[in-house]
């Protein structure tokens, strides 16, 4: 053997892997502890003498040529063949080929591979469940015609909505946003929308009356400070034609469309429902309301999205301006409109849930 290569073989002899060293001919010239451990001491034998006995395989011959990489299979024990050339210019050219055992990282793969299936089966449950929650695109109790629009960004999102009667008088609508996204976000819309329904009682108290119950319940989870919900909170009355709004941290204030078309925002404030609102009141505001206008409820992704061309967003504005040109038409028409839009400046892909409710007033 070339005297040159004794540092080469010096090193790979405390290698933790296989390795061995060949000739131009294809003529094993060193093979370290490991690799003799494999196959026995082969020094002097050409390398066919191993690559074309049964136990060896070559899964990706294709792959390996003069220097590179392939994988094959020594007694079905996957390896990855590392080939690196060594020239000593007239001392000869040699490869240094490596062995490495992928059999615990293959699987290790495996493992992730099944875990990776059985989380997206998991999460198209979740989903599918998410959606069922949401309320149908309707006419209830001869009273509001319902129309709504939920894309989210992600396969689970944080975004929820929902429309409830409170006796048979008063109803309640809302829209809230879960900070995040993702499974947390994805349960605590689950677990909001039973809570609200669970104390939609004293809603016929008040709006506020019902976000405090909320905030408690939120407490009760004792969960990270930094996880939060917006909600704004409607309540129809049909006998005094009027409309309790109270907010809960949602920026994207309710808009009220007259039956004339007119205009009009309710700029409500309150802390978000989170452990730090535990024990505040929350305002209400009143506005007279009647058959034929409309109230439109969205949450900040459908005017936050930004185009990266230009750094236009559609913002509050585009959407009073959008329900001002379709006030004529159906309010599920008006929602598609307002959601196109919005996805005009979101392009390729949304970084926030985007939902838009819209309730016309019928009695």
């Amino acid at each position: 053997m070339n005297e040159q290569l004794s540092p080469i073989t010096n090193l790979l002899e405390n290698f933790t892997i296989s390795a061995w060293i060949i000739d131009e001919e294809q003529t094993i010239v060193y093979m370290n502890h490991i690799m003799r451990e494999l196959f026995g001491d082969l020094s002097g034998n050409k390398t066919s003498i191993i690559y074309d006995c049964g136990s060896f395989e070559f899964v990706q011959r294709q792959s390996y040529e003069h220097e590179g990489q392939a994988e094959v299979m020594i007694s079905d024990v996957p390896f990855r063949l590392i080939s690196s050339a060594v020239d000593f210019g007239e001392g000869g050219k040699y490869k240094v080929e490596y062995f490495e055992d992928l059999s615990e990282q293959k699987l290790t793969h495996s493992r992730m591979s099944q875990a990776l299936t059985k989380l997206n089966a998991e999460i198209q449950i979740a989903k599918t469940i998410q959606s069922s929650i949401l309320p149908l695109n309707n006419i209830y109790w001869n009273t509001i015609a319902y129309s709504s629009l939920y894309m989210p960004a992600d396969d689970l999102g944080g975004d929820f909505y929902d429309l409830l009667k409170l006796s048979d008088d008063e109803y309640l609508l809302y829209i809230a946003d879960v900070s995040g996204h993702g499974i947390q976000a994805s349960l605590l819309t689950i677990f909001m929308r039973e809570r609200v329904r669970a104390n939609m009682e004293s809603a016929l108290s008040g709006t506020g009356e019902l976000l405090s119950k909320l905030v408690h319940d939120f407490s009760a989870l004792d969960i990270d400070d930094a996880v939060y919900v917006t909600m704004a909170l409607c309540k129809y009355s049909k006998a005094r034609r009027e409309l309790t709004i109270s907010n809960a941290g949602h920026n994207c204030y309710p808009i009220i469309v007259r039956d004339n078309g007119r205009i009009e925002t309710v700029p409500t404030q309150g802390m978000p429902v989170c452990a730090l609102a535990d024990g505040l009141d929350y305002n209400e505001e009143l506005i007279s309301i009647n058959p034929g206008d409309r109230l439109i409820l969205f949450t900040d992704g459908i005017v936050e999205e930004v185009d990266s061309a230009t750094g236009e967003a559609l913002g509050a504005e585009g959407v009073r301006r959008l329900a001002e040109k379709y006030h004529a038409y159906d309010g599920g028409y008006l929602a598609q409109k307002v959601m196109e839009e919005s996805t005009r400046y979101a392009l390729i892909s949304a970084r926030d849930d985007r939902s838009i409710v819209v309730a016309d007033i019928l009695s």
